[in-house]
């Protein structure tokens, strides 16, 4: 399930969250923590960093926010979401972290876990995941989180053109590789 945020709502906020209305930026936070965390899943595979990257991105959106000018804040979020995945994987802190053990409880799975869980959902998954990063980066931003070419292109930091390509060459990567599953399927 996607979330909207209604940009005339979206823009009130910004404005009413720069001033400092902690509650107006929380309605900021409830709008876009599930897509930006569904994305940064996406591109980790790990539930755990997903969260740690969703969460520092709001806090260094907050801090930025007062500096923030425009109107694309989703896109200027995603940014700070993307570049901070880039931080997390350079020198020691970009090192892999263990798993806890199955015997540590936890939370009933979300609906994250529930879609994957799905046969195919499962197969597209691990295929989304052989993309290289760059590809996957756009292709997920264009096909989750309905983003404009323009809006990942400020998000990557290349042009629109180059966001084309590579959503393109994902799509093409991933039918070539699920082309077998899915000729199963029609048989």
């Amino acid at each position: 399930m996607r979330t909207q945020v209604d940009h005339a709502a979206e823009l009130q906020w910004v404005r009413q969250a720069q001033a400092g209305d902690r509650q107006a930026f929380a309605a900021l936070v409830d709008g876009y923590w599930p897509r930006l965390n569904r994305w940064l899943f996406g591109l980790t595979g790990n539930t755990h960093s997903a969260e740690d990257l969703t969460q520092e991105a709001f806090l260094k959106a907050w801090a930025a926010l007062p500096h923030f000018q425009g109107t694309g804040f989703r896109a200027w979020l995603f940014r700070i979401a993307n570049n901070s995945l880039i931080d997390s994987r350079r020198g020691p802190r970009g090192a892999k972290t263990e798993q806890l053990p199955e015997s540590v409880t936890t939370r009933e799975p979300g609906p994250v876990a529930v879609i994957l869980s799905r046969e195919g959902q499962t197969v597209v998954q691990q295929a989304c995941e052989r993309l290289p990063t760059k590809l996957r980066a756009a292709f997920l931003l264009r096909t989750q989180e309905e983003l404009s070419f323009e809006e990942i292109a400020q998000v990557l930091e290349v042009t629109e053109e180059t966001v084309r390509w590579r959503v393109f060459k994902a799509r093409h990567l991933l039918l070539n590789e699920l082309k077998g599953y899915l000729d199963d399927k029609q048989s």
